[in-house]
């Protein structure tokens, strides 16, 4: 049977001919995609399915099927069905998005929402140290701004916490992030009362504490910033005294890092920006290598699809899909 003569009759149908026809107005041949999209469409009609919704268990059926196949090309074939849940999504379906099944395979991040965000920093900012202790006390101060940089400019952890007092500016309120992922240095710019309050922790410690650092975020050691483990320690606390914490998956401090992007991308499309125009910018800002690792942070949260379909200009054509290289 010629690729071209084959006629899709699952449920799914219309989804996958509209999946394979925007491929190709994009510019893809997509030829192998569409056999797997047949077999896809067979395996729906063996296994009765009627629902026009893929949902885990679809996925996890459809991941098992074939027993004796490579893990590479399971991949391949899972991967065909992860976009053609993004396309449903993008029509407004709520299906299910299957992520982990490649080779290597990644640990999707947690996206706070806006109201985790809220009742985190709210945490923060009702923290005291349990021991009266000038250290302790200083520390204190210092995790309330902390993790509202790293949120606010959307660094990485270690880009944070090595922050100079002498790499900001005040007054034109920038930061220079010095050696940086691949060595690289890059100037980021710091939101108004993020950079008030980076100059009044600085005038507390100095002024409070007579407790100098060049770190804006020292250790208990002036010489020293403040450690990985702590900041780790430190964001847990805080996490798991709001409403939000649960026994399962739990985000981490750089989930807000990638919650910094997905609530700017999503500003964006609600205000009807241009992708296309601002993605370069926010790559550069994020100190990422290509814009596409700046697009695997949007494909981490299913709701961002409704908003592509409704006010972005690239309503019509996914997002494209990319590898995580953070």
């Amino acid at each position: 049977m010629m690729l071209h003569e084959y006629k899709f009759s699952s449920c799914f149908a219309g989804y996958i001919e509209g999946l394979i026809e925007q491929k190709h107005d994009s510019g893809y041949i997509y030829d192998s995609a569409k056999y797997k999209l047949i077999e896809f469409d067979r395996f729906c009609i063996r296994q009765e399915i009627n629902e026009e919704l893929i949902t885990k268990e679809i996925a996890d059926s459809w991941k098992t099927w074939n027993d004796h196949e490579g893990k590479s090309y399971r991949a391949s074939r899972m991967s065909v069905l992860r976009q053609l849940a993004l396309y449903m999504v993008s029509l407004g379906y709520d299906c299910y998005i299957p992520s982990k099944f490649t080779v290597q395979e990644y640990k999707m991040p947690y996206v706070l929402s806006d109201v985790e965000i809220q009742a985190f920093i709210k945490a923060a900012d009702e923290y005291t140290s349990q021991i009266d202790a000038r250290r302790f006390n200083i520390l204190a101060e210092e995790y309330k701004i902390l993790f509202r940089f790293i949120y606010c400019c959307g660094l990485r952890v270690s880009e944070a916490r090595k922050l100079k007092v002498e790499d900001i500016n005040f007054e034109k309120r920038t930061a220079v992030i010095r050696h940086s992922k691949g060595d690289k240095d890059r100037l980021i710019y710091i939101a108004d009362d993020v950079c008030d309050m980076c100059a009044n922790l600085i005038n507390r410690l100095h002024h409070k504490y007579d407790f100098y650092s060049e770190y804006l975020f020292p250790s208990s050691d002036p010489d020293k910033p403040l450690q990985v483990a702590s900041i780790n320690t430190k964001f847990k606390e805080f996490w798991n005294k709001t409403p939000y914490t649960r026994s399962e998956r739990q985000p981490t401090v750089h989930s807000l890092r990638y919650s910094f992007v997905v609530s700017r991308m999503n500003r964006w499309m609600e205000n009807g920006e241009s992708l296309n125009s601002l993605m370069p910018y926010l790559s550069k800002f994020l100190g990422h290598s290509s814009i596409e690792n700046t697009y695997y942070y949007y494909h981490q949260i299913q709701s961002a699809f409704k908003l592509v379909r409704q006010k972005d200009e690239l309503s019509n054509s996914i997002i494209p899909e990319v590898a995580y290289e953070e």
